[in-house]
């Protein structure tokens, strides 16, 4: 299946009304708890973690009027962590590439230096995307990988 364009993803800001959308977009997400434990399979861990992500920057993505992906960019000193998933419904589909270069900016006007992000070694998909957009490899073991994006001062 070809990848659409991130053109026809909407990217914003998350709001305080994008809350049950969100929280419906992981009740019904797959597979719950694959990338490192997250997201947390049991909901009132899945809440609280929502809830400690609300530190940094939140992004949502619409796709055909549905919450399609959340990002949050986490303060870490001069850098930001990415965190980010896409609804299985959504994948291949720009929604990922649309996040990312939102966040982009948002690390940028916030300062940062950098963005790291960190995936399982497995999830094939995030690092073809991750170094295709530009994210180099930190380090890698054989369960996780490191990959940082600089941002221009």
């Amino acid at each position: 299946m070809p990848v659409e364009s991130a053109r026809e993803v909407v990217v914003r800001r998350l709001a305080e009304e994008d809350g049950p959308a969100l929280a419906e977009m992981y009740s019904s997400f797959r597979p719950l708890g694959a990338a490192q434990g997250l997201p947390p399979i049991n909901p009132e861990r899945r809440k609280a973690w929502l809830l400690k992500l609300r530190c940094g920057v939140n992004l949502v993505a619409f796709l055909e009027g549905k919450l399609a992906g959340h990002l949050a960019l986490v303060p870490i000193g001069d850098a930001a962590e990415l965190t980010c998933f896409v609804h299985q419904d959504f994948r291949r589909r720009g929604v990922a590439t649309a996040l990312t270069l939102e966040a982009v900016e948002e690390a940028r006007r916030a300062g940062y230096r950098r963005i790291s992000v960190f995936i399982d070694t497995h999830n094939i998909g995030a690092r073809h995307g991750l170094l295709k957009f530009g994210f180099r490899p930190v380090r890698e073991d054989l369960q996780e990988g490191e990959y940082e994006y600089a941002l221009a001062q």
